[in-house]
């Protein structure tokens, strides 16, 4: 599954904190009614003297018209919005949904059928009407599609350090059963140093084996760094990024991505979706800040 088909498969609004989610639903909302909606004033003098001037399909119009008793002009439901000149309005909560869930602007394009010039238009113009619809919501959601900002979400935080925690027990755990015949190993490999795992040979079967094998990480090094990986891997760093850190080689870190996201998805998979908007949001956003 790559990592488009991952996130669609995970709820759309999952990434927000639990306060703004609700939130974020009103406005898919309001962008799916607002088309078909029916005015209650005019939305050039605000007079509520309006009637109904011409319906939709009328003269190829996609949308009813009205007409302003009070200032004469026309006008409808997106007049004076910044969504007056925006086409396509069946696929706009379609757009902000795909959007929430953590797809780049490129991406949304292809799944909706727009080009990209649009995609990237259109969330200028989302943008614009969040802050007037909802301002909370606005403040994070813009906040976080900045490249200086790493912050997590608490319920991500509190998901991240809980794998911090599992992990560190995977990686140094005293004692593992045989996973060929379920027993107790009899005999273990000391390891004296945290740079590999505690090795195990089961005197049932004879099997050797270790903390690490049956994971993602068997073949890995460097076991000192994993947790500061796994760190900055959630926060949304770039390969490059990466590479400088650790001083890596292009192959290395893309083997590093692979194993930590294989491991994320199969048993965190909250933290496997930030992490894919993360990374898509600084690849497409601008060039990388570097790592403190």
């Amino acid at each position: 599954m790559n990592g488009v088909e991952f996130i669609l498969a995970r709820p759309s609004l999952e990434l927000f904190p639990f306060d703004l989610a609700p939130a974020a639903q009103r406005f898919v909302d309001y962008l799916e009614a607002l088309p078909y909606s029916r005015p209650v004033r005019c939305t050039l003098c605000g007079s509520r003297s309006i009637f109904l001037y011409h319906p939709a399909g009328t003269n190829g119009t996609v949308r009813d018209g009205f007409k302003c008793h009070s200032c004469r002009r026309q006008f409808n439901i997106l007049t004076g919005t910044p969504l007056r000149l925006m086409r396509h309005h069946d696929k706009w909560a379609d757009w902000m949904r795909f959007r929430f869930s953590g797809l780049s602007q490129e991406q949304i394009a292809s799944l909706v059928s727009i080009s990209n010039k649009a995609s990237l238009n259109w969330d200028k113009v989302f943008l614009q009407v969040m802050a007037d619809q909802e301002p909370s919501l606005h403040q994070w959601w813009s906040t976080h599609q900045s490249l200086t900002s790493i912050t997590l979400s608490p319920h991500v935080e509190e998901e991240l350090e809980a794998c911090q925690q599992a992990f560190h027990e995977l990686c140094y755990a005293s004692e593992r059963k045989c996973l060929k015949c379920g027993a107790s190993p009899r005999y273990v490999k000391e390891v004296h140093h945290s740079r590999r795992p505690r090795d195990y040979v089961c005197t049932d079967c004879g099997t050797t084996y270790s903390n690490l094998t049956g994971t993602p990480f068997i073949h890995l090094q460097r076991m000192e760094t994993w947790p500061r990986y796994l760190d900055l891997l959630v926060k949304g760093y770039h390969d490059t990024e990466l590479e400088h850190h650790f001083d890596f080689s292009k192959a290395r870190t893309g083997l590093w991505r692979q194993a930590f996201m294989q491991y994320l998805k199969q048993d965190w998979p909250l933290l496997a979706h930030w992490a894919l908007w993360m990374w898509a949001r600084r690849r497409v956003t601008g060039s990388p800040t570097g790592i403190s």
